[in-house]
């Protein structure tokens, strides 16, 4: 029981706090412009490492990685929304990546928001990309934090996009996630009683490092535009779990990728994804711009 204990903890401190990943390939790779740019966090100075590729503009489009990967891992969708005329800025969240590490233990849910929120407030800042409307894009583990940081903007972002996340029950999706682990972890903890105690201690030290408050959160007067994407062959959040977060917002526009599983519906579902995504960002940032030239005409 003690091992299965430990390892739940250890296993729930590196989902926060991944082994540093080799370095992955970047825009130029692509054939894509880029330029560097560094976030101090207001919260606990981290630097935060960021790509600035720039397109045609006058919108921009924020993107943040799943938990355990890079910005190297949404090069394709960079692409996409370069090709499509919007500049781009894809960063390294926190202990991932080129940004740097911390060793906390708790509030990991508040550093992760009040991270991106630094990131939406520099490409703001900055002359060449921040002059136009912004949305962002998250994935999985990012995806609540994409809905939490809405309601710390002081000015709203056009859309969100909820690309395979978030979870409706993350205790219980955290739970789930635990069995992806179950083949590699010792014999003694793989099965039985053994197993249990891992799985449900690893929920419970995910829950209490994260200590997430006010899920989902009550968006009510926010005029950001949300969309939910599901895998529907995805083995890591279901469709369930994702459909039951998009109720909350009656408003909001979803999609089930149909041959996709996590984090993988533009390579799997690619002609629709592009085509969904698209369309869903050039009808927020047009509703947008309108919004903000009513209300400068009523200033």
């Amino acid at each position: 029981m003690a091992t299965g204990v430990a390892l739940a903890a250890r296993h729930a401190f590196e989902l926060y706090h991944p082994p540093l990943a080799r370095p992955g390939r970047t825009p130029q790779n692509k054939g894509l412009p880029v330029r560097g740019l560094s976030v101090l966090t207001t919260r606990d100075r981290v630097n935060l490492d960021a790509w600035i590729v720039p397109g045609e503009g006058p919108h921009t489009v924020v993107i943040c990685h799943g938990m355990g990967r890079t910005k190297s891992s949404v090069l394709g969708h960079v692409k996409m929304l370069h090709d499509a005329g919007h500049h781009v800025v894809a960063y390294d969240m926190r202990n991932h990546g080129e940004s740097g590490r911390d060793r906390k233990y708790g509030s990991m849910s508040e550093r992760y928001t009040s991270d991106l929120a630094d990131v939406i407030a520099a490409v703001r800042r900055d002359p060449e990309v921040g002059a136009g409307e912004l949305a962002v894009i998250g994935f999985s583990f990012s995806t609540w934090v994409s809905l939490h940081v809405l309601r710390r903007l002081d000015t709203a972002v056009a859309a969100v996009v909820c690309d395979s996340g978030p979870m409706s029950d993350t205790a219980g999706g955290l739970r789930d996630f635990a069995a992806l682990r179950r083949s590699l972890l010792p014999e003694p903890v793989r099965e039985g009683a053994g197993y249990a105690v891992y799985r449900r201690a690893f929920s419970r030290f995910c829950m209490h490092m994260l200590a997430v408050r006010n899920w989902p959160p009550d968006l009510t007067g926010v005029p950001t535009r949300l969309m939910f994407i599901a895998g529907a062959q995805d083995p890591v959040i279901s469709e369930a779990q994702i459909m039951a977060v998009a109720d909350r917002y009656p408003e909001a526009e979803r999609w089930t990728a149909p041959q996709s599983m996590h984090m993988n519906a533009l390579r799997f579902d690619g002609a629709e994804y592009r085509s969904r995504v698209l369309d869903f960002l050039a009808s927020s940032f047009t509703a947008a711009a309108d919004r903000r030239k009513e209300a400068a005409a009523h200033g």
